[in-house]
């Protein structure tokens, strides 16, 4: 009995491990539906693109104050926060160093390789390559599964490259001309985007406010393409 029991789990492990790759490229594909509005919404909002770029230095900063460290980040139209940081004085410090290096040309300091931008660019190339496998091997008679299984290869060794395509040219935006620091706080629970765990993630999370004096710095790109302001 214990020995058919063993057999019937490896069975089912074997087949997981079978059907991921295309489960994984199912869930792709279903990311097209969703990703390219949101980066195309980003795109159209320059202040929350100018907020992520500096969100992105900012951790830069820390980061080479204290190598080694992790932290995490995402931004809004108010500014951004930081997660895993000790206390507001030292994100403070680092956002406003960030602001002046930005002013001062090290635009690539608004590039950061471990974005979540390179998980969108891996899905949208995973969905990509995946269409691409199923019309080949249909058409040619191709091995269908290694071509999907080549696909999802390919994507993760170009998610990178893209995705750092993807910050420099729809969403970061580096011209912090008409920014300012404005204060660091500490984040609360229901900002976190995380349910019950935004508790936790608060109590190590900053919120810096962000003010933008630029009158054009948002645009809003309606349906049909037109930009209103």
């Amino acid at each position: 009995m214990a020995f058919l029991l063993i057999l019937f789990v490896a069975f089912i492990f074997v087949a997981f491990l079978f059907l991921l790759p295309i489960l994984y490229s199912l869930q792709a594909v279903g990311s097209l539906f969703v990703y390219p509005r949101q980066l195309k919404n980003m795109f159209g909002n320059k202040i929350l693109r100018r907020n992520h770029a500096l969100e992105h230095a900012t951790i830069i900063v820390m980061m080479e104050r204290e190598p080694g460290r992790k932290f995490n980040g995402f931004s809004n139209d108010d500014g951004f926060f930081v997660q895993g940081v000790r206390s507001t004085d030292e994100v403070d410090g680092a956002a406003r160093e960030a602001l002046r290096r930005l002013r001062a040309g090290e635009k690539k300091l608004a590039i950061h390789r471990n974005c979540g931008t390179t998980i969108v660019a891996a899905n949208l190339l995973a969905a990509v390559f995946f269409l691409v496998a199923l019309g080949v091997g249909f058409y040619l008679g191709w091995n269908l599964y290694l071509l999907i299984l080549g696909g999802i290869l390919l994507s993760l060794l170009l998610r990178v490259p893209l995705g750092l395509l993807l910050q420099r040219f729809v969403t970061t935006d580096a011209d912090l001309s008409n920014a300012e620091v404005g204060w660091v706080e500490p984040a609360r629970p229901q900002d976190m985007r995380a349910g019950i765990l935004g508790v936790l993630l608060a109590a190590s999370s900053v919120q810096v406010r962000v003010f933008h004096t630029d009158p054009d710095a948002v645009e809003i790109l309606r349906g049909d393409g037109a930009v209103v302001k």
